[in-house]
Order: structure tokens, then C-alpha cells, then sequence
């Protein structure tokens, strides 16, 4: 059984270091063995459907939306690991994920606990439990993300198979210091010099940046506990079998002895 490349589109040179030894840079790519072909987006709806168009381009056979989310139901804890069931937006618009792929991944993972619900697109961080709780009474999601959307997007004008593979870092109750999403860059970064003004005018942040800090490395092991249980490829090249197989079976049911006498 010949491998297929899984596609993933991650926003941040950090997540990639779940993947690679390195971080790797906004905008190139890097090979993950023959298995996986990994893509740094940077942070939007542009960047992430420019990157997962590169990946298509480059021959994958599935796409997948990998890394960090903000929590938006009570419960999902810092390091929560979901794998919604569809992605949508503020005004209507929904994409369901690869049902078959996703119930193999999540059946293998087995103890490694998941949730499933939808994912909401968000068009800017969402920066506090109020704007939360307002984007989950919109959309029905659970978490939310920036560029899962645009993906989506992507492997449907394809018709690739897709998914999200996301962790939670700052669940429902947490709120992100305005130093954090007044500068935030497209990188997922904060220039020292605002950063060091906003800590003198509040020191009090700094607890929370520690906070965001662990909730981070806790997503961040969680995604690496993905790749360590199901393998590099998350499982694509069996769910294409599968569906396969279960296609040619469906064809072979309907053609029956007394079907081609007819």
C-alpha cells in the first residue's frame, strides 16, 4: 500500500515544533519524512489558505488543521484535545471534517481523551471570556481558531479529505493582556519594546503570560501525544484504504447475478 501524504498547516513557528526538531519559519515548508508535508502559515484566514493551496500543489492527498485553539465551552481545560466534527462561522457557514478519517484517528488515540463538537472561525483573537462566550452563542463551537476556516475552504474546491487537530491554551475563563493582542504579530509574536511598556504600566500581567505559558506547553504536549500515537501520517493513508474498500464494496452489492440478466 503505496503512502499518502498528509498536508498540515500550522500558524506558528512554534507549533511546528511539534513536528520538527527546529521551528520552522513563516511561509516555508518542511518534509516530514514521506509521510507528512508540514506548512508555517503565520496567523489569519490568507496565510492559512495560502499555505494549505501550497500544500495541494505539492501533491498531498489530505489536509489537516494542526495546533493551538482558544476554549470556548466550560470543561476544556488547558491541553484539551479536539477534533471537531465541523468548523463554522459567525454568519452560517459550516464545513464537516473527513467523518471517516477523523473516527479512525480518534478510535486509535483510545485513552488519549478527545472532544468533538465544532470549531468557530474567528476573524481576530479572541481576546476574553465575554468575546468567548459571545463567538460560541453565535456558532455553537466549542473552541476557536483563525485559519481552520480557510483550510476548509481549500480541500473542498480540491475534494481532499480534511481535518483539525487542535489543544486548547487558554480555556473559556482565561483573558489575553491587552500587550498580548494590541501587537501580536502575523508570527504569533510581541515586539520586546510594547511588551516591556505594557508590563510597566501593568505589572500585574505578568502572572498572566506565565499562565498562557504553561497553558501552551500543555497544548503542545497534548499534539505531540497525537503524533507519538497514531504516527506521522495520522492515519490518511488507512482511512483512504477504507474508503476505498468500502466503496468498491457498495458497487460490488449492487451488481448481482439477476441486476446483469436485467
Amino acid at each position: 500500500m503505496s503512502v499518502s501524504r498528509a498536508g498540515l498547516v500550522v500558524a506558528l513557528p512554534s507549533e511546528s515544533r511539534t513536528w520538527c526538531r527546529r521551528a520552522v519559519r513563516v511561509g516555508e515548508q518542511q518534509a516530514i519524512g514521506d509521510q507528512a508535508l508540514l506548512a508555517v502559515s503565520g496567523v489569519g484566514e490568507q496565510r492559512a489558505a495560502q499555505a494549505a493551496q501550497w500544500l495541494v500543489d505539492a501533491g498531498v492527498s489530505g489536509l489537516v488543521s494542526w495546533g493551538c485553539a482558544a476554549g470556548l465551552a466550560p470543561g476544556l481545560a488547558a491541553g484539551a484535545l479536539c477534533l471537531p466534527d465541523a468548523v463554522v462561522t459567525p454568519d452560517g457557514q459550516r464545513w464537516t471534517t473527513d467523518a471517516a478519517w477523523r473516527q479512525m484517528l480518534t478510535t486509535a488515540l483510545g485513552e488519549l481523551s478527545t472532544s468533538g463538537g465544532s470549531l468557530a472561525h474567528a476573524s481576530q483573537v479572541v481576546a476574553n471570556s465575554t468575546a468567548k462566550r459571545t463567538l460560541a452563542a453565535q456558532t455553537g463551537g466549542v473552541l476557536a481558531d483563525m485559519e481552520s476556516a480557510a483550510i476548509a475552504r481549500v480541500a473542498h474546491r480540491h475534494a481532499l479529505p480534511w481535518l483539525v487537530v487542535r489543544s486548547v491554551v487558554d480555556p473559556l475563563e482565561w483573558s489575553l493582556p491587552a500587550l498580548v493582542t494590541d501587537h501580536l504579530d502575523d508570527h504569533g509574536r510581541v515586539p520586546l519594546a510594547p511588551l516591556l511598556r505594557g508590563l510597566l504600566r501593568r505589572p500585574a500581567d505578568v502572572w498572566t503570560l506565565m499562565q498562557l505559558a504553561r497553558g501552551f506547553r500543555t497544548s503542545m504536549a497534548s499534539l505531540r501525544a497525537v503524533r507519538a500515537g497514531v504516527g506521522d501520517n495520522l492515519l490518511l493513508t488507512k482511512a483512504l484504504a477504507q474508503v476505498r474498500s468500502n466503496a468498491e464494496a457498495a458497487r460490488a452489492s449492487r451488481f448481482t447475478p439477476d441486476a446483469a440478466l436485467d
